[in-house]
């Protein structure tokens, strides 16, 4: 007899290169990769283009002010993308979004060339912010439809990681430049190529089918009827709905939190620990390189970490180097490895929410979902900034770093909390690689197929049982994972079913009794899902929906 060893698992750089080519390898997620690319890095000299204009125009006053009043309307524009990008198909929502940004673009630089005046370059520059920031709700939804597993979909976030830490330091260095030569309008120009070769890419993206299709064909659902702000507040309800997701994002809210504080004490370490405001410069390259490393760390160990645990470590690695400031004040190597720390830990958070709400959270509501994550975000960066020069004023600097840094730790210890059930959910389930292979379940999105097998019951059933009684009620569907049974009906035997066939469907579509008797031929294994589950998925799903009606109006014409 010859026994076959499978090969050891990669790690390291093996896993690392085998996780970028099946990255790259799938040209929808290349293409959207790609087109994140040249957004990103426009927006961050664009970005840095309207700062250095509205300083030459107001000074450091309305500089705080623009950033202010963009990130608040941000805010608040997030969850109403998101609820546009679920009731649309999300691809035509984020070319609408390239297409509008575009053109908004092209009439800030318009402004600025021909000197229009504040309002008529600010309006149209807030515009096209707060409309792109909607863009990664739709694109972070679109995602999931695109990639084969959930280790790709965690390989796909850690290369978004990757380019965005790459565009904040490369989009300002060329800004830089550029704004040196050529004065603004050349870069802000550069911003309307970035939209335009993100449309180009996203418009050879395969097209999705629209979210709620379903309640398209259905009128009957209630969500159909709902008024736009309370689907609007859907992404909301999903999270406070689901303790997993609420402790997630009470880790989200800290990070968020600490990244308004950064902001604020990036500036104060320089000016006061280390006695030079121009070291800021020095701080901030070692916080971009450091999350530039931490995205390739992620893209090496995809698929091979328990994500609700990273976010704690995450979260963690933001918290204890600042206690560590505040502790040890003043020495530049001490500040250094801190950031460095921060930085590596950064993607380890970014990357899990990326990928966690798309494996726990139902396909129709998940750029919702996407949106009220940004959407808190922001809020708490916004609040983060804000509370940090109290803080000091109250605290002193050391103080402050030592109480942010603390309670944001005591914080993701108790959110932590629930990390462990959290990772149990994103374990590949009983069942998965069953419904991959049934006809009913085979044209659905991977992420969507764990999501039922995560519900999926386990019912034995011994050789002889009756598992279903025609007449009985219609509450469960079957699937058969090992054994075989017999349908008949009154004693007239219809067929034998084995392994990956399904039955109880009939019941359910249609509202009635049981319509035959099933017996167990030998002992068998079957895996169940509830009626209000199978409802559900019929109502979200067409394809399954289409697939079970046409196998009911088969086996009643039989």
């Amino acid at each position: 007899m010859t026994t076959t060893i499978d090969p050891p698992a990669p790690r390291g750089l093996a896993l690392l290169k085998e996780n970028v080519v099946t990255v790259w390898r799938n040209r929808d997620v290349r293409r959207l990769q790609l087109a994140f690319v040249g957004s990103e890095i426009g927006s961050w000299a664009y970005a840095m283009a309207i700062l250095v204009w509205a300083y030459n125009e107001g000074g450091a006053a309305l500089v705080g002010t623009w950033a202010g009043v963009r990130a608040l309307i941000g805010a608040v524009s997030a969850p109403i993308g998101g609820a546009l990008a679920d009731r649309w198909s999300r691809r035509a929502y984020m070319l609408a979004v390239d297409a509008i940004c575009m053109a908004l673009v092209f009439i800030t630089a318009s402004a600025i060339y021909f000197d229009l005046g504040m309002w008529a370059v600010l309006v149209p520059a807030t515009l096209s912010s707060i409309v792109g920031i909607t863009f990664r709700p739709a694109q972070a939804g679109l995602l999931p439809r695109l990639v084969e597993n959930p280790k790709e979909l965690t390989a796909a976030n850690a290369t978004a990681e990757i380019i965005d830490s790459t565009a904040q330091w490369v989009g300002p260095a060329i800004a830089g430049v550029l704004l040196s030569l050529f004065g603004v309008v050349p870069v802000v120009l550069l911003q309307a190529a970035g939209f335009f070769w993100s449309l180009l890419l996203v418009s050879r993206v395969r097209s999705d089918r629209v979210a709620t299709e379903a309640l398209e064909e259905d009128g009957s659902d209630e969500e159909e009827s709902e008024p736009f702000l309370k689907e609007v507040a859907g992404g909301f309800r999903a999270i406070m709905g689901d303790r997993d997701m609420l402790a997630l994002t009470g880790l989200l809210a800290v990070n968020g939190i600490l990244a308004g504080v950064l902001l604020v004490l990036v500036v104060l370490v320089a000016a006061e620990m280390l006695g030079d405001p121009n070291a800021v410069g020095l701080l901030s390259t070692v916080l971009g390189l450091a999350t530039f490393a931490g995205g390739f760390v992620m893209l090496a160990v995809a698929g091979r970490v328990r994500l609700g645990r990273l976010v704690v470590l995450g979260v963690l690695g933001w918290c204890v180097p600042l206690v560590v400031l505040g502790a040890v004040p003043g020495v530049l190597v001490v500040v250094i490895l801190a950031l460095i720390v921060i930085g590596l830990s950064d993607p380890m958070i970014n990357v899990a929410f990326g990928t966690i709400p798309a494996r726990l959270v139902p396909d129709r509501l998940l750029s919702r979902v996407f949106a009220a994550i940004e959407s808190m975000f922001i809020g708490a960066a916004a609040l983060g900034s804000f509370i940090t020069p109290i803080l000091v004023a109250w605290l002193g600097l050391t103080g402050t770093l030592l109480a942010l840094g603390i309670t944001g730790a005591v914080i993701a210890l108790l959110c932590g909390l629930r990390m462990p059930h959290l990772d149990k959910r994103l374990t590949e389930p009983r069942g998965l690689a069953l419904l991959a292979r049934s006809p009913l379940f085979e044209s659905l999105f991977p992420v969507v197929r764990e999501q039922i097998a995560h519900k999926l019951e386990p019912v034995t059933a011994g050789a002889g049982e009756v598992i279903l009684e025609k007449g009985g009620i219609s509450d469960r569907f079957y699937i058969i994972e090992s054994g075989q049974v017999e349908v008949t009906d009154d004693g007239v035997v219809l067929r034998t079913e084995g392994p990956g066939e399904v039955f109880g469907e009939i019941g359910l579509l249609r509202d009635v009794p049981r319509t035959a008797t099933v017996t167990a031929l030998t002992d068998v294994s079957l895996l169940t899902l509830s009626r209000e589950d199978f409802l559900s998925l019929v109502a979200d799903e067409s394809a399954v929906r289409s697939v079970a009606a046409d196998l009911a109006a088969r086996r009643l014409g039989r």
